[in-house]
């Protein structure tokens, strides 16, 4: 295996560095609402001038999803291990078990629904949140296209991807209502049940459940 590139060690440094705003920017968004936290409050969170902020970041509001990406990308790798004998539901489930979330990715997960609860009323943070989203259903539809056995650029992969990812918008904001703004107990057998039906709703029952081979 080569060694990293000189390259490669500066954007890690900078995923890294850009992580740690949007941890501070999320905080801040829900502690002090987004209309009361400025650039240069996110700045001096982070410990980093207002300048390296706006180079890593468009808007303040885009702080947000670097904490939001993690959260996809978390599902997107785990959706490619997916078994062809489980259903999603069960092979989320069996890997939880197996790796359960460290205390800093928890963290991230419980700023990633604040943010999805905040986005309902706040246009800005929808933007970057739909962002995000978009990602996910852009990285989704590979994996919907090889459990079905079809084409990557297949029609109905691309459909079913971006099915399931407005499905999993409604169930975020569901489970972030739920579970942040009324401080219901959201069982992981609850959650991975909602996900379940969303994605065989999504799709007609053509995903979801286990394939033949």
């Amino acid at each position: 295996m080569s060694a990293p590139t000189l390259r490669q060690t500066s954007d890690d440094k900078q995923a890294r560095a850009r992580l740690e705003v949007s941890r501070h920017a999320c905080t801040l968004f829900w502690e002090r609402g987004v209309s009361g936290t400025s650039g240069d409050d996110i700045a001096a969170a982070a410990g980093l001038s207002t300048r390296t902020i706006w180079r890593y970041f468009r808007t303040k509001e885009s702080c947000v999803e670097p904490v939001l990406a993690r959260s996809a990308q978390r599902f997107i790798e785990l959706a490619r291990q997916w078994p062809a004998e489980l259903s999603l539901a069960e092979h989320m489930a069996a890997n939880m078990a197996a790796n359960p979330l460290t205390p800093q990715e928890l963290a991230d997960e419980v700023s990633a629904l604040r943010i999805v609860t905040l986005s309902v009323t706040e246009p800005a943070l929808r933007t970057a949140y739909l962002m995000v989203n978009d990602e996910m259903e852009r990285a989704f539809a590979p994996v919907i296209a090889a459990r079905l056995g079809l084409a990557d650029d297949d029609l109905t992969a691309r459909l079913f991807a971006a099915a399931v990812a407005a499905a999993f918008r409604v169930i975020d904001e569901d489970v972030g209502r739920r579970a942040i703004v009324e401080k219901e107990k959201v069982t992981q057998e609850e959650a991975l049940t909602l996900i379940d039906r969303a994605i065989k709703d999504a799709t007609n029952g053509r995903l979801g459940g286990p394939v033949s081979p």
